[in-house]
């Protein structure tokens, strides 16, 4: 297919239509998102197209992550037009708008293979893996067989609490694997459950499990660096796989970064497997139009 002069500007809800027929259609899809949120991403979100006039020839967008990062959420390319072309096209008014609004980098989970070459090309480097975990939920209680030596109890977490969950989790967390607040508050309402661990009157770690029927994922697990290594974290994910069995859930699920090897020693003692390939994190700094 011959390059034509394609036209890459803001998608907007009228465009909804004809993106979903070029996901439908296209051989090299890379997507993040249902049609729900395809809407509100074209509304607050970094969308854009490639329009011939006649048809589109391809769609990206970004959401934002944190203050500084943005992260893809979908790349899709007609049938037929060159790879770097079409990725250099999409990407370059893309970046733009991240500058302008001060987004310093952004973030891919590079699960299809295909994308991630023609990253590389456009200065994308690879920051880290995630590394997949799964087992079979335990017949029997694990959460007597984990208490902690030190008192603490497991508890909800209040809305007015969102700031102080961020800051924990900031301190559980090193960028750019930190929660906004928004993404916080979406945990708290959409995921099956969030539980705080409180010690005194301090929190110092908190976990966040998700069911879907049989299956169910492990969110996050997080333990401020202050209190670790006296055994809550391996109580909050036995609490988490309990929840798991008391909900008929056959198989659990988490991730992590391959380099966090603490996180993989915990995750394996209580019985998980890695399953899949590693997925490259890839992460470009954004530089001034």
């Amino acid at each position: 297919m011959q390059d034509l002069q394609v036209e890459v500007r803001r998608a907007r809800l009228t465009d909804v239509d004809r993106i979903q027929q070029l996901i439908q259609r296209a051989r090299r899809s890379c997507i993040r998102f249902g049609y729900e949120d395809l809407l509100r991403m074209i509304e607050r979100d970094y969308c854009f197209i490639a329009d011939t006039g006649a048809v589109l020839w391809g769609f990206i967008c970004a959401t934002s992550r944190q203050r500084a990062l943005a992260q893809i959420r979908g790349v899709v390319l007609v049938n037929g037009w060159r790879l770097d072309t079409g990725v250099t096209h999409l990407l370059q008014p893309l970046e733009d708008a991240l500058s302008l609004e001060n987004k310093r980098y952004l973030m891919h989970f590079a699960m299809e293979s295909w994308l991630v070459p023609p990253l590389i090309r456009r200065d994308f480097t690879t920051r880290d893996y995630i590394v997949n975990f799964e087992r079979a939920v335990p017949v029997q209680s694990m959460v007597d067989q984990h208490l902690p030596s030190r008192l603490c109890r497991l508890r909800s977490l209040a809305p007015s609490e969102i700031g102080e969950l961020k800051a924990l989790d900031h301190r559980c967390f090193d960028w750019p694997w930190q929660f906004s607040s928004g993404e916080l508050v979406q945990l708290l309402l959409t995921t099956s459950r969030l539980v705080v661990l409180e010690v005194g009157e301090t929190l110092a770690g908190y976990a966040c499990i998700d069911v879907h029927g049989t299956h169910a994922q492990i969110v996050r697990v997080g333990i401020d660096p202050n209190v670790q290594g006296q055994g809550f974290g391996r109580y909050l994910l036995a609490d988490a796989l309990d929840f798991a069995a008391s909900n008929a859930v056959e198989v659990v699920t988490l991730n992590t970064q391959w380099h966090n090897k603490t996180s993989q020693r915990l995750y394996q003692g209580f019985g998980f497997r890695a399953v899949g390939r590693r997925v490259p994190v890839l992460i470009k700094q954004v530089h001034a139009p």
